[in-house]
């Protein structure tokens, strides 16, 4: 039993340190590097449980190098906590990837943009926001990703009182990479 245990535990090792070998040569690959695209749909949950707003978004990023990207996502709300409340982001980035080239990567990245905010009894209007986050993508069958990323909201809805809708953020999206 122990020989078995120590053969998985040795193949499991190898697997997650290795390469995929679709990466020689090929235009698809297990894992992104300079130049794809990822183009992906997924779902957010926004601000804290009071006003709390979950989305779906649709999210690109660009890889500028195998470790360096730029992104954007913008996200339509479909629940939110408090009535008639709106909430549309349109956000722009970077993030640096530490394992590209690899069926799975960690990434750190930033986010800074706009959100259109609508409460009951306030006037709608825009404001800015920043988000640091943390993430992991898993590639498969060549094309295809899943990420799941947290990160945490810097908002203050200005008009006309101050309202810190500042909180964690939760997402998680699939898509395709070219």
């Amino acid at each position: 039993m122990r020989i078995f245990s120590a053969a998985m535990a040795l193949f499991l090792a190898t697997q997650l340190a290795a390469l995929a070998p679709n990466q020689m040569g090929s235009d698809f690959n297990d894992g992104v590097q300079a130049y794809n695209l990822k183009l992906g749909i997924g779902w957010s949950q926004e601000n804290h449980e009071a006003t709390r707003a979950h989305l779906v978004q649709g999210a690109f990023e660009f890889m500028l190098s195998d470790r360096f990207s730029v992104r954007g996502n913008a996200g339509f709300p479909v629940s939110t906590a408090v009535t008639d409340f709106k909430y549309y982001p349109f956000m722009m980035g970077g993030a640096l990837h530490l394992f590209p080239r690899n069926w799975f990567d960690i990434y750190l990245g930033a986010d800074a943009g706009f959100v259109h905010i609508g409460a009951p009894n306030f006037a709608a209007s825009w404001s800015t926001r920043v988000t640091p986050v943390v993430g992991i993508s898993l590639y498969y069958w060549g094309a295809f990703f899943l990420d799941g990323e947290a990160g945490y909201n810097i908002l203050q809805y200005a008009n006309q009182t101050a309202i810190d809708l500042s909180a964690p953020t939760y997402r998680v999206r699939m898509g395709f990479y070219l």
